[in-house]
């Protein structure tokens, strides 16, 4: 069956696919607005870079208990929630003048988000195995890469509007929890106190060692994501090349093309090898992109090498989202997940602030070219590995 098909068949694949559309929103939909936010509320930039860092730190601490929420009483009773959460603290901050308060409306945003983020994952697992799983966690990764790739442009031209613009766009949290409400299906499981608990699971037999290796391939990920991709990259491009704010825009969704292409096939992928040589690989791609940005002194090979970004990321990311999910019991997936967004969280909160404060000290290239050689060579001793 194909994922159209799914779509079609199942309107509980549409609101988790537009769950995931709500959840990125978050962070790309209002970093082209700082600016307009700044001068509006005549506040600093370091004060408006609060925003951001406001929606991703809830999320390092509040997912896993929420995680463990959504194991014991549902996943429905967490998603829609959540999303009535985002949209109306998201949407709030239009009507609210106080800069903290708006602080605090990210705040419980952000940890809204983190939920969606785990349980949206977490239903494709629960409802489907299989091909199927992989496809649709494939689809749900290239639609997020999507989302990435296209908020910016949208945040920043609606900002040029006003700086309130863009938060009302979070309403579709509402819009989207509606059908969910009425559609999502609640996984058939053992209740709370009828199987083992989380603490059985975790001294139990279980090997915990893929988990560890799997959370640690996933900060890496989002370091590279946010700190390389999203954060010194665009300062190299400007500083290199003097590219607009629309060009480096422009080159900054090259990285969602590669990574869509490769997500839609991660069936196929996972046919030919396993998911953590598939991960390894996504490592290597990631590293040899990173080294060409580096040492290019052309922006078009540049493009070539953000292209390569994305091939390593749908190479990578959807890989480890299917691999937690198929070691998984169902009783604790909820819980497993959720520690993937903590710990996908902490790898977007890091990121940006360690590539930049490294950066002043030896510069961007450098970054990139270190991390380029790291990636790559993680990416090979894994590989290796993988193989014995």
């Amino acid at each position: 069956m194909s994922v159209a098909r799914s779509v079609r068949q199942s309107p509980a694949v549409l609101v988790i696919f537009a769950s995931t559309l709500v959840a990125v929103m978050g962070v790309s939909l209002i970093s082209p607005a700082l600016p307009a936010v700044q001068a509006a509320l005549g506040i600093s930039e370091s004060q408006a870079s609060l925003l951001l860092s406001a929606f991703t730190l809830p999320g390092i601490v509040l997912t896993v208990p929420l995680g463990m929420a959504a194991d014991r009483i549902g996943r429905k009773p967490v998603l829609v929630p959540s999303l009535l959460l985002f949209g109306l603290c998201g949407g709030g901050i239009v009507f609210v003048e106080s800069f903290p308060r708006i602080l605090a409306l990210r705040a419980v945003q952000g940890a809204a988000s983190s939920a969606i983020a785990t349980v949206t994952v977490t239903l494709i697992g629960d409802s489907f195995d299989g091909a199927m799983r992989r496809k649709l966690i494939g689809a749900n990764a290239a639609i997020l890469a999507f989302g990435a790739a296209a908020y910016p442009l949208v945040g920043g031209a609606l900002a040029t509007v006003a700086w309130t613009v863009p938060f009302l766009c979070f309403g579709a949290g509402i819009v989207v929890a509606i059908p969910g409400l009425l559609v999502l299906p609640e996984p058939t499981r053992d209740s709370a106190g009828a199987g083992p608990g989380l603490r059985a699971f975790l001294t139990g037999p279980t090997s915990l060692r893929p988990y560890a290796v799997l959370y640690t391939a996933i900060l890496g990920i989002f370091v590279i994501l946010y700190g390389a991709q999203l954060t010194a990259v665009p300062f190299l491009l400007d500083s290199s090349y003097g590219l607009s704010s629309a060009e480096i825009g422009l080159l900054l969704g090259v990285p969602a093309v590669g990574m869509g292409a490769t997500a839609t096939q991660t069936d196929r992928i996972l046919a030919r090898m396993s998911s953590f040589q598939s991960i390894a690989l996504g490592f290597l791609i990631y590293g040899v992109g990173m080294v060409t940005v580096a040492t290019t002194e052309s922006v078009v090979v540049s493009g070539g090498g953000l292209l390569l970004f994305g091939f390593g990321q749908g190479f990578a990311e959807p890989i480890t989202d299917t691999a937690l999910n198929e070691l998984t019991p169902d009783e604790f997936r909820g819980s497993v997940m959720s520690v993937r967004t903590s710990v996908l969280r902490l790898g977007t909160t890091i990121g940006p602030p360690l590539c930049t404060v490294t950066a002043l000290r030896v510069g961007y290239r450098q970054i990139l070219l270190a991390g380029g050689l790291l990636a790559g060579a993680f990416g090979i001793c894994w590989l290796l590995a993988s193989r014995r």
